[in-house]
C-alpha cells in the first residue's frame, strides 16, 4: 500500500483574485473586498497588503487611504466566488485522483501513489498552479506533504517564501530543513 501524500492547494487573495479574473484592468491595482454589510475587510490583494491594509480592519479607518491610493473596494459577491471555487476544484480533480475540499478557496488532493508511477509530485504541484491559474485566472500555491497538517504548513511556506515559486513538497526536503 502507498504511503500517503496530500497537497494543500490554495487560491492567493481568493475574494480579491476573484474580482480581477473579469477585470483586467485590475491586474497590478490593489483590490480589498469587504464583509456583507461593506463594515470590515475579508480579502486583500498582494498590492492591498503592502499599503498597510489589514485584514478585519474597518473600512471607516481606510476609507481616505482607499480614495488617495486609487484601491478598488468591492461588496462581497459569493456568487461568483462559488462559481469561480467550483472551477478551481475542478481544475485540480482533473489532475489528480481525488480532492477534499477544506474551504471555499482551498482543498487537499489526493497524491497516494503518485511517485510509484513516477510522476513528480513537485512537477506536479506547479502543473496544478499553472492549470487553475491558466483555466481559471485564479493564482495559488501547493503544499505537499504526507499529512495534510504538514500540507497545510507546506503550503503556508510556499506563499510566504519567493524562492520556493508558489509550491513546497515536504519531500524534497533534507531531514535538517523537515
Amino acid at each position: 500500500m502507498p504511503s500517503p501524500v496530500f497537497a494543500l492547494v490554495d487560491g492567493n487573495s481568493f475574494f480579491a483574485s476573484c474580482e480581477k479574473v473579469f477585470r483586467p484592468d485590475l491586474r497590478h491595482r490593489p483590490v480589498i473586498v469587504l464583509s456583507n454589510n461593506d463594515g470590515c475587510v475579508v480579502a486583500r490583494s498582494s498590492e492591498a497588503k503592502q499599503l498597510g491594509i489589514k485584514m478585519c480592519q474597518p473600512f471607516f479607518e481606510i476609507e481616505d487611504l482607499c480614495f488617495r491610493e486609487n484601491v478598488s473596494v468591492f461588496s462581497s459577491n459569493y456568487e461568483l466566488y462559488a462559481n469561480l471555487s467550483g472551477r478551481m476544484m475542478s481544475t485540480i480533480a482533473s489532475l489528480t485522483d481525488s480532492i477534499d475540499p477544506y474551504s471555499i478557496d482551498e482543498c487537499f488532493a489526493n497524491m497516494s501513489g503518485y511517485e510509484q508511477l513516477n510522476i513528480n509530485l513537485t512537477e506536479l504541484g506547479f502543473q496544478i498552479k499553472e492549470r487553475v491559474l491558466q483555466n481559471v485566472g485564479i493564482p495559488t500555491c501547493v503544499g505537499i506533504a504526507p499529512t495534510k497538517t504538514l500540507a497545510k504548513y507546506c503550503n503556508h511556506l510556499a506563499k510566504h517564501y519567493r524562492g520556493l515559486n508558489g509550491v513546497c513538497n515536504w519531500l524534497d526536503l533534507t531531514p535538517q530543513r523537515q
